[in-house]
């Protein structure tokens, strides 16, 4: 979840920008005198809500600027000619006047961060951006058509997976879990590092032709029920609540309504969407399924998908290393296929010795 720091001064209603990003991103906020003053807050994205109009103002606001690291929008109080002008000088990314729609101001957020990381990404390996820019266009043409109740896109689906699968030929899964590291859509990114896992994983063991593209597209659909969650739960900053838990859960079930009504896909993949929170010893969901009924695509799938959630940041824990994300998932040994687990650890620990021995420049 992407840190906002909102830099104010005394004079405006801080809840004015606070209240619409709250509910959606981790924010923090610091006067604007302190910011200059004092140890400045680091953050993602910096969002200046201020009046530049007088002297002072400007020249605190000046200061600020050039101590901020990263994308920085800003917000005025009242629209002015002279205020705009003088903010295009200080190099903003973009800028909004109040009044305006809380929709609005997230989505000009969620744009300036999406414009961070495509940056990023146009320093990698080609195959890999390629990669990574189709998959986030598939991925939010799948929801915008579920939302408006319209089939997948398929052909964008496998299109995007056939891109995920050559990045994966070329190794290097740290290097991909990086690149998505600072995305601010958990779902698109909880969905990649699943997907990436598994084909960067299944790839390593020799899995090839018509089962790697399964495994790749069953990765990349296989939280696709999430797309009937309501966002307030689905893009909550802190931790659900019980209820809110209970409402997730249902995403399995979701999905597996949503696959099955796809002409032409495998019922692997559907059964990969239901049934990776299925655990060996019966204590999963959505169905409590056990031991043999849990086929060995859904078990890597399982494997995967705890691994990405463990190494991932969310508001309310930090993101743990590789080593102890596994020791984590060493401890649910009775849950989790033994030797796919086995394989799948040394896998990992062979990639972090590899990127040790071989320091690759990775995406800041």
């Amino acid at each position: 979840m992407p840190d906002i720091a909102v830099i104010h001064d005394k004079a405006v209603d801080l809840d004015a920008v606070a209240g619409p990003l709250s509910k959606f991103f981790t924010l923090k906020s610091q006067l604007l005198d302190d910011y200059v003053a004092g140890e400045p807050l680091n953050a993602d994205l910096h969002v200046f809500f201020t009046n530049p109009r007088s002297g002072p103002t400007f020249e605190s606001l000046k200061a600020a600027t050039e101590l901020c690291d990263g994308a920085k929008i800003f917000v005025l109080p009242t629209h002015n000619s002279d205020s705009i002008t003088k903010l295009y000088n200080l190099g903003i990314n973009d800028y909004v006047v109040l009044p305006i729609e809380p929709h609005e101001l997230r989505e000009l957020a969620k744009k300036t961060l999406h414009q961070q990381v495509y940056s990023s990404w146009a320093l990698l390996d080609p195959v890999k951006q390629k990669a990574l820019t189709t998959s986030l266009k598939c991925f939010e043409k799948c929801f915008l058509h579920l939302r408006r109740g319209e089939p997948l896109p398929i052909e964008d689906i496998t299109d995007s997976c056939e891109h995920i699968r050559e990045a994966a030929a070329l190794g290097g899964l740290n290097e991909w879990i990086d690149s998505l590291d600072r995305h601010h859509n958990y779902s698109f990114r909880h969905s990649m590092f699943v997907c990436g896992t598994l084909t960067y994983f299944a790839h390593s063991i020799g899995i090839r032709g018509a089962d790697l593209e399964l495994l790749t597209i069953g990765g990349l659909l296989h939280d696709i029920g999430k797309s009937k969650i309501p966002f307030e739960i689905l893009d909550k900053p802190g931790k659900l609540d019980d209820q809110e838990w209970e409402t997730m859960k249902l995403h399995p079930v979701y999905s597996r309504t949503i696959l099955l009504n796809e002409q032409n896909l495998d019922k692997i993949i559907v059964t990969m969407a239901t049934s990776h929170h299925e655990k060996l010893d019966g204590t999963g969901y959505p169905d409590g399924l056990s031991g043999s009924k849990i086929d060995d695509f859904v078990r890597m799938t399982t494997i995967a998908d705890i691994y990405s959630a463990l190494i991932d940041k969310r508001a309310y824990k930090g993101a743990m290393n590789s080593v102890e994300a596994l020791d984590v998932m060493q401890l649910s040994r009775d849950q989790l296929d033994p030797d796919l687990f086995r394989i799948f650890r040394e896998y990992v620990l062979d990639q972090d010795e590899a990127e040790l021995a071989e320091p690759q420049t990775h995406v800041a």
